[in-house]
């Protein structure tokens, strides 16, 4: 991927071939309605990025600093830059701007920009590939039954993952009186 990352649409198509630009550009996309519905409108205008530095700053906010819920603060405004504003999250400016302003920590250059950190990034990302994670959000619910988890991955409605939830723990609407 070049630094500058690539159009979003041509990226797509690539991927997934010509029919991936219609429905991108559909206004009424599944994705594009789950979005509104939580409040979220998605930009068409952004392009695909290295996205290595983000999940630097990351992972340092959350190891380093123990500021988890500073880097979850982190990860709310860079989805809204970038899902919404179209920003480039590859930005070394960018991400400290994010850091500064949702986390309320300073974060050198440096280390948004260490290549070891780095390689630890992509040796976690490979871990959890092999273990079937494919995609954000991704979901894992254990059954407090024993049985099989259920994994999902992708923005799935409130409703759904609720029904999810309760079928994990096993409520039976038959057994009330």
């Amino acid at each position: 991927m070049p630094e500058e990352g690539e159009p979003i649409i041509d990226h797509l198509v690539k991927k997934y071939g010509p029919a991936a630009k219609q429905r991108f550009n559909d206004p009424n996309s599944s994705m594009k309605e789950s979005g509104r519905a939580v409040g979220i409108e998605f930009t068409n205008n952004r392009r695909v990025l290295n996205t290595i530095r983000a999940h630097t700053l990351i992972e340092y906010v959350k190891k380093d600093l123990d500021k988890n819920e500073k880097a979850n603060a982190i990860m709310e405004n860079l989805y809204q830059r970038y899902f919404e504003r179209g920003e480039n999250i590859n930005s070394v400016e960018l991400l400290q701007e994010v850091a500064r302003e949702s986390g309320q920590v300073e974060v050198p250059a440096e280390v948004i920009e260490d290549t070891k950190r780095h390689d630890e990034v992509r040796a976690q990302d490979l871990r959890v590939k092999r273990g079937g994670v494919h995609g954000v959000p991704f979901f894992i619910i254990e059954q407090n039954n024993g049985g099989q988890p259920v994994s999902f991955s992708g923005a799935y409605p409130p409703a759904f993952i609720a029904e999810q939830l309760i079928d994990a723990c096993g409520s039976d609407d038959s057994n009330k009186e």
